[in-house]
């Protein structure tokens, strides 16, 4: 159940008996969402493998197949409970998103509550709060996960030909990869949904947005190549070569599994271990980041004021009678 209402001033406007509903589907749609993602993961890098079996490939297709229609059912009942304080247009696009990206339904800004649920956490309000929150509790499951997988990322670059030879190896590293790619897209929809500025996240992440979205391009170019006009025409021209993208996104994924290792020593606090900075020495650096952050926003105030100038001479300009 949700906590105090006084955590949760949305509760004001709705009833307890309007929300059990979304409290109790909270966490199966969580689930499905998740298994979304796991079975996409699979049919994205198993698909292409020459030891998969036809029962794997059934089984993934049926399980999207359920998936779908629950979420979308879900969505919709959702529109039709929203809370009055999320316009219809904000609804829409909600839902839309989900419909479109089942996926995303794992950290959904629902319209009932206008908020997220998590496990562990329950009902959050997306913002600066949560996200800070959200970086530290990635921050060791990441650095765990980007350690172990290396040498499954060793295989598939020193061992490419030897992999292929042995079908146990290869479904531990068509695994192991889906596994990175599980790992990227979860942690990128949750934080992009609890960001404050979700556009923005978006563009300052683009190395995660490309991990999550080269071997789907990668899929429909090879897979989808004779029934997508676009991926055809794409492929004929030479402007994408499946090949092209298999190796950027082996480039990509490597860079990303190490900058999310590199990332998560420093949040945990390891160099300060290592090298023996103490409290004085983290202050001095505090400060000079606050310094270039009030530089940068002393130049934007600039900047702002400028335009500020040009539209108002323009404005006047314009209401300026014309002498004929």
């Amino acid at each position: 159940m949700i906590p105090a209402a006084e955590t949760h001033p949305f509760l004001e406007t709705q009833p307890v008996a309007e929300r059990t509903l979304e409290d109790r589907l909270a966490p199966i749609l969580f689930t499905i969402a998740f298994v979304d993602i796991l079975l996409m993961a699979g049919f994205l890098h198993r698909v292409g493998s020459s030891n998969v079996q036809p029962l794997e490939i059934d089984i993934m297709r049926v399980g999207l197949m359920i998936a779908w229609p629950l979420i979308a059912l879900d969505g919709v009942v959702a529109f039709f409970r929203r809370s009055p304080d999320v316009s219809w247009k904000l609804a829409t696009v909600r839902v839309l998103l989900i419909l479109v990206l089942p996926s995303a339904r794992i950290a959904w800004v629902h319209p009932v509550t206008n908020q997220i649920w998590l496990p562990r956490l329950g009902w959050q309000s997306p913002g600066k709060p949560l996200f800070l929150r959200l970086e530290k509790l990635f921050g060791v499951p990441m650095f765990i996960f980007a350690f172990l997988i290396l040498p499954v990322l060793g295989a598939e670059y020193l061992l490419p030909e030897r992999v292929k030879e042995i079908p146990a190896l290869m479904l531990v590293l068509d695994v192991g990869i889906a596994m990175i790619w599980v790992a990227f897209l979860v942690e990128f929809l949750v934080k992009a949904s609890a960001a404050p500025k979700t556009l923005a996240y978006v563009k300052e992440r683009w190395l995660d947005m490309a991990i999550v979205l080269l071997p789907t391009l990668e899929f429909i170019l090879t897979r989808w190549v004779d029934a997508a006009p676009l991926a055809r025409l794409l492929r004929l021209g030479r402007v994408i070569a499946p090949e092209q993208i298999a190796k950027m996104n082996k480039l990509y994924r490597l860079r990303g599994l190490m900058m999310k290792g590199w990332y998560a020593f420093l949040l945990l606090g390891g160099m300060a271990r290592i090298t023996g900075n103490s409290a004085e020495k983290r202050l001095l650096r505090l400060e000079v980041q606050i310094a270039e952050l009030e530089e940068q926003l002393a130049e934007l105030q600039q900047e702002a004021d400028e335009l500020r100038k040009q539209l108002a001479n323009a404005s006047g300009n314009a209401g300026t009678p014309v002498v004929g």
